[in-house]
This record gives structure tokens, sequence and C-alpha cells, in this order.
């Protein structure tokens, strides 16, 4: 049999040893490599899902939701839920109402209209007339009621009214302009309506 020398036998066991230590780092960092996949597993696991959660909530935002409302809700806020048809009607109707009122308005919607104002009373609560007498109008201006009848273009059309209500015993009667509704001096009626004839 060979003869092993000490010092060989030495050598043999720091080799062995070396060996035992570069095997248990291995192992070692065999386990850190294996504890780090699991992780990384878990981690794609949990993103796998939060993905898969995103998506659905993405598909789901494009379903036809279901219109129920809740009704206590409506009755609550005093609200009530209409079809378009029913809007596209009640469009069609104000659109309508706009045109019959634009066709009422007549001689309103001139730049100068005349009236023949016949009283102003203060602490009178009565309406004397509908607002669906257009030539008869009650307005309050510097704390009166004030009535005026007639709606003319020309300060000549007014006068005529003016000494026909004047025979009739509305003695303090006189002669008031709008223009576009709001009330003008008579000297500035007559010069933006080209009557300054009447101008004394």
């Amino acid at each position: 049999m060979p003869y092993i020398k000490d010092k060989n036998l030495v050598n043999i066991y720091e080799e062995v040893d070396k060996a035992n230590q570069t095997i248990n780092k291995l192992n070692k960092l065999l386990k850190e490599e294996e504890e780090n996949n699991s992780i990384l597993r878990k981690h794609r696991i949990i993103l796998g899902i939060f993905g898969l959660l995103a998506l659905i909530l993405f598909l789901w935002s494009f379903l036809p939701k279901t219109n129920a409302i809740d009704e206590k809700y409506l009755i609550k806020n005093n609200l009530s839920l209409i079809d378009n048809d029913t809007l596209q009607r009640l469009k069609e109707a104000q659109e309508e109402l706009i045109i019959v009122k634009e066709s009422t308005k007549g001689i309103v919607a001139e730049t100068i209209v005349y009236s023949i104002q016949i009283g102003a009373f203060n602490n009178f609560k009565a309406r004397l007339f509908s607002d669906n007498l257009t030539h008869m109008k009650e307005f309050t201006e510097g704390g009166f009621n004030k009535y005026a009848i007639g709606n003319f273009a020309t300060y000549a059309e007014a006068l005529v009214l003016k000494e026909d209500l004047k025979r009739l015993g509305f003695t303090d009667c006189f002669i008031i302009a709008q223009s576009y509704g709001n009330p003008v001096n008579i000297r500035e009626a007559l010069e933006l309506s080209e009557e300054t004839q009447y101008l004394n």
C-alpha cells in the first residue's frame, strides 16, 4: 500500500474543508436564489391579479348600464323622468309658443311706440286689464299704478286717440312713448321717429 505523508494528508483535509466551504456557500446562495424566485413568483401573481382586475373593470365600463333610477331619490327631490320623445314634443311646443309671442308682439317691437296715459294712481291694488289685451297696458312707475291705451307707430295716430279720449272725459290724458319697451321723453321719441313737426 502506498504511504501518505502527513503533509499530504493535511493538504487533503484543507482541500476538503475548502470544498465543504464552497459547497456551503453554494447551498446558501441556492437557498437565497430560491427565496428570491419565490418572492418574484408572489409578486408576479399579485401583479397578474391586479392586471386581471384592471382588465375586468375596463371591459365593465363599456357594458351597457341599466337605467334604473332610485324612485325615492326622485320623489325626495321633486324630480321626474321623461323620455326623448316627450322632451322633443316639449321643445317643439316651446318653439311654437315663441313664434306665437313674436307674432302677437306686433307694434310693441317697433323702435318707438306711442300710447296715451289715462291715469296714474297710488295704492291701487286691482288689475284692470289682462296681459292678453295688447292695446291696454298697466305698469308701475314712481310708486304709481299707471294705465295706458294704444300702440301706435306714429305720434299723429296717438294724437287722434288722445283727442277722442279727451272728448270722452279723460281730460288729463297725455301721450307717452317707449323705445324697445323702455320709457323715453316725447321730444327724444319725436326725433327718433323723425316727426319733428310736432315739437313745440
